[in-house]
């Protein structure tokens, strides 16, 4: 599968997610869920792809004051990323790396945010989707 470049996934997850929450009224948890259920392909493409879809879902989320529990349970992993696949371009890993940073300061700020918990269907849905594997 051709690999979207970091730009055009941020974009895809920043104007995803404002459409999901802000015009359809869906709360964090479910645009959450949507866009990976949506966007599964490419979530699963890379290490990479997987990594900035996490980060920048989390840091979207973060502007509303909340994140989807099956977002921060998992992160964590994904905040530690450093090491991508050789074919990604330098500067899309670099500003990834600012990413991660910048998501780490938001979640560090624990009263600024709540985590929406969701069921635990809605859960195992998320992890069947991103055991699928991209074509």
């Amino acid at each position: 599968m051709n690999i979207m470049g970091y730009e055009r996934i941020k974009d895809s997850v920043t104007f995803g997610l404002e459409e999901y929450i802000d015009e359809e009224g869906l709360n964090v948890a479910q645009a959450s869920a949507k866009m990976l259920e949506e966007e599964w392909r490419r979530v699963n493409d890379s290490l990479f792809t997987k990594t900035l879809y996490f980060v920048s879902i989390a840091i979207e989320s973060l502007k509303y004051k909340e994140i989807a529990d099956f977002i921060y349970f998992k992160l964590d992993g994904y905040l530690e990323n450093t090491k991508f696949e050789e074919h990604i371009d330098k500067n899309d890993i670099e500003m990834l790396m600012k990413d991660i940073q910048i998501c780490k300061k938001f979640i560090d700020n624990k009263g600024e945010y709540r985590i929406r918990e969701t069921s635990d269907s809605a859960k195992s849905r998320i992890e069947y989707i991103l055991g699928l594997k991209a074509d």
